[in-house]
């Protein structure tokens, strides 16, 4: 019933520069879909659940211990809060990704840029917001701008598509030359120890023949 739904969800996986997205983002996604293209999709519970037991999909679920939600505590769903960091393109919990998409240099630092652009532009989008007469909550918004500027600056240069490729390549030599090294050396014949002259081997019994005597 709902095999177009996780044939779209595909679909949007492969599209997407960040490759691990969140499972509510894709659903949110899906859902749009559906309503254009005429297709049901379920609730995002059972959406999660299709997700996990379909082989295409690679689902990472999130752990938290006590600790970590205690001091970051999950909102609740429909909640101002998320509503609005959803609207900036922040999305909480489970992620998931194409199973057969592997995880290399090159795809990781896409992932890394993706992720600091979209925090300048929801910087951006706040500055927009801001309220009107606060000063003190410009020059916070300008200096954390500033911040995230440089480093948008500094990832792009660290991880460029140029250096990642290089890295992946130079992983690929390691990893042959490893296997060089641990490759099964083949065992050389032992060669047989020979017997001298008037010795015997270990074992055997030798019987020597009665030298017949002359006849008189």
């Amino acid at each position: 019933m709902y095999e177009r739904c996780l044939n779209e969800a595909e679909r949007i996986l492969a599209s997407d520069r960040d490759v691990i997205v969140a499972a509510k983002k894709l659903w949110n996604e899906v859902e749009e879909a559906g309503k254009r293209m005429g297709f049901d999709v379920p609730k995002f519970p059972d959406f999660s659940a299709m997700l996990e037991g379909d082989p295409r999909f690679e689902f990472l679920p999130l752990h938290k211990t006590v600790t970590e939600y205690l001091e970051d505590p999950l909102p609740h769903e429909d909640s101002p809060d998320e509503s609005e960091m959803e609207q900036l393109g922040f999305f909480s919990g489970d992620r998931v990704k194409l199973r057969n998409v592997q995880l290399n240099p090159q795809i990781l630092g896409t992932i890394i840029r993706s992720k600091v652009d979209r925090t300048m532009n929801a910087l951006a989008k706040a500055w927009d917001m801001r309220p009107e007469g606060d000063r003190a909550t410009e020059d916070q918004l300008l200096e954390i701008l500033a911040r995230t500027q440089k480093l948008q600056r500094e990832v792009k240069k660290t991880f460029s598509d140029k250096r990642m490729s290089l890295l992946e390549q130079s992983l690929a030599k390691r990893k042959k030359t490893g296997k060089r090294r641990t490759s099964p050396k083949k065992a050389r014949p032992v060669p047989r120890k020979k017997t001298r002259p008037g010795k015997v081997a270990a074992g055997k019994t030798v019987t020597r023949k009665k030298s017949k005597g002359r006849k008189r």
